[in-house]
């Protein structure tokens, strides 16, 4: 059984502000499209000031990478290359799959019999359509069971009772 590590929202907190200055922006420019926004906007700054969620970098570093592989859409090359170095500029070894936008993590890797730790509800409604497993990791609210870290979905003892039905 493999693991994925969704990265925004999961690993990294990058979604935090990202849309106030969107809207701050559209307000005055409302031809600007969210996907335009996201394709110029600069990662290496937004990746830099990201805050690292409980402590997600050190849990993935203290653990086999081949036990997970690091599943993350992006919007541009320029957020794929960046996320990379971030990864790896941070001693992060496990594999780094990237994922368009536009397109569902469950056509880019086989879900069947695999985990998917995300934060999205979709990706995950997704990935258990194609028998995947799905753990919902997220602050929101929600009736949903959260994860405190990544510490219980690499133990494969814990992750078992983490999984949605």
């Amino acid at each position: 059984m493999k693991r994925y590590i969704d990265c925004d929202g999961v690993i990294l907190n990058t979604e935090i502000g990202l849309f106030d200055e969107y809207y701050h922006i559209k307000a005055s420019n409302p031809d600007l499209d969210r996907k335009q926004y996201l394709q110029q906007l600069d990662w290496e700054y937004w990746i830099s000031q990201a805050q690292v969620i409980n402590n997600a970098i050190a849990i993935l570093n203290s653990h086999d990478p081949s036990k997970a592989d690091i599943l993350t859409k992006v919007h541009s090359l320029r957020e794929a290359k960046i996320k990379i170095e971030f990864f790896r500029k941070n001693q992060v070894n496990n594999n780094i799959i990237i994922v368009p936008a536009d397109v569902s993590k469950a056509d880019v890797v086989d879900p069947n019999g695999n985990i998917l730790v995300d934060d999205s509800l979709t990706n995950l409604s997704e990935w258990y359509a194609k028998q995947g497993y799905p753990i919902y990791f997220g602050s929101k609210d929600t009736e949903l069971p959260k994860i405190a870290t990544l510490e219980d979905v690499m133990d494969d003892e814990k992750v078992k009772s983490f999984i949605l039905k």
